[in-house]
C-alpha cells in the first residue's frame, strides 16, 4: 500500500470477499501510514476486499475481489484538494460523479461499481485545485444532491441530506 494522500491512514480492514462484514484492522491500535510511506500486508492465498480509512473513519480508498498481489495507491500527489462527502440523508448513495466545470458529461462515477456510502458514512475524495460540478445519486442512479461551480481549490465538506 502506498500513501500518497496529504492523510494519515489509520485503518486498513481487508476481509475475504464472500463476508458481510469487515473484519480488523490490520494496522492496529498504534500503526499507521504516513503520507508518502508504504506497507506491504501479507495475507494468506484467497479473495479480498480492502477498505482504506483516515483516522476519522472516512474512507479513503477501496479495492474489491483481489487474489494476487496488488499495489494499491491511495491519493495522488498534485490532488491536494480533499472533498469530503458526508452521508446524512436515509438513502444509500452508490455514485459520486465529480466533473470539472468546463466539462459537457459527467464523467465516471467515483466511488467504483461496488463501494456504496451508507447513511451516516463519509468517504474522502482527493482532486485537484480547479472548479467542479458534483453529483450524489442512489444505488438507482436517482439524483440526490448535485452542486455546480464549486470552487475546490481548498478543502471542502459536502454534506448530503434529506
Amino acid at each position: 500500500m502506498v500513501n500518497r494522500s496529504p492523510d494519515e491512514i489509520c485503518y486498513v480492514l481487508i476481509s475475504p470477499s464472500e463476508d458481510e462484514m469487515w473484519g480488523d484492522d490490520w494496522l492496529g491500535e498504534e500503526e499507521t501510514i504516513e503520507p508518502g510511506d508504504t506497507r506491504t500486508f501479507e495475507v494468506p492465498a484467497g479473495t479480498y476486499d480492502i477498505k482504506v480509512e483516515t483516522c476519522g473513519e472516512a474512507t479513503m480508498a477501496t479495492a474489491w475481489e483481489v487474489d494476487d498481489d496488488l499495489s494499491l495507491i491511495v491519493g495522488d500527489p498534485k490532488a491536494t484538494v480533499r472533498l469530503l462527502v458526508v452521508n446524512n440523508s436515509d438513502t444509500e448513495i452508490c455514485y459520486v460523479y465529480i466533473s470539472p466545470s468546463s466539462a459537457e458529461e459527467w464523467g465516471d462515477d467515483w466511488m467504483g461499481s461496488m463501494e456504496s456510502l451508507p447513511p451516516g458514512a463519509s468517504r474522502m475524495f482527493y482532486v485537484q485545485p480547479g472548479v467542479y460540478d458534483v453529483q450524489a445519486a442512489d444505488c438507482d442512479d436517482n439524483g440526490l444532491a448535485e452542486e455546480y461551480e464549486v470552487d475546490l481549490t481548498d478543502d471542502t465538506t459536502w454534506t448530503i441530506g434529506d
